[in-house]
């Protein structure tokens, strides 16, 4: 007898296959119109390494997703929201100085966007001037930071 309720495994034509472009592209619209981003912290940054060896900064758009990690190594951590203002103006340069690249989004199965600061800051400036050029009164808060403000260098 056929069991009604098991689920049939999904065809490999019903699975959206996000590559790392889009997951890249949708990271950096969802922290902005966050204001925010989350990374884990216990006496200091949860730090991962890339395929590599070279030490990344994990940081997710979404509190649920980093806590799918505190566990094992980094079970002692806790979530930590960091402000787009202050990633952009002292996260961000801080891991250009330490030669440490960004991972967005691991999750427990070791997937993740690895990206170089310098390439981020970049996307977030060109992103956040996009956004500026048609709604300026969203930057009146000073949640958002004004795009010329950033320094590239």
């Amino acid at each position: 007898m056929r069991n009604q309720y098991q689920r049939k495994a999904a065809s490999k034509n019903q699975n959206k296959s996000y590559n790392a472009q889009d997951i890249y592209k949708q990271f950096i619209e969802t922290i902005v119109a966050q204001g925010s981003l989350s990374a884990l912290f216990d006496d200091g940054w949860a730090l991962c390494a890339t395929p590599t060896g070279q030490r990344a900064f994990a940081v997710w758009q979404h509190k649920s997703l980093a806590k799918l990690l505190i566990k094992d190594n980094w079970q002692r951590y806790q979530i930590q929201e960091i402000s787009l203002k202050d990633f952009i103006e002292k996260v961000i340069p801080f891991l250009r100085q330490e030669n440490t690249c960004i991972s967005m989004d691991l999750t427990p199965e070791g997937q993740n966007v690895l990206v170089a600061p310098e390439k981020l800051l970049l996307d977030l400036k060109k992103y956040l001037y996009q956004i500026y050029m048609q709604k300026p009164e969203l930057f009146k808060d000073t949640k958002l930071p004004l795009p010329r403000n950033i320094r590239l260098n």
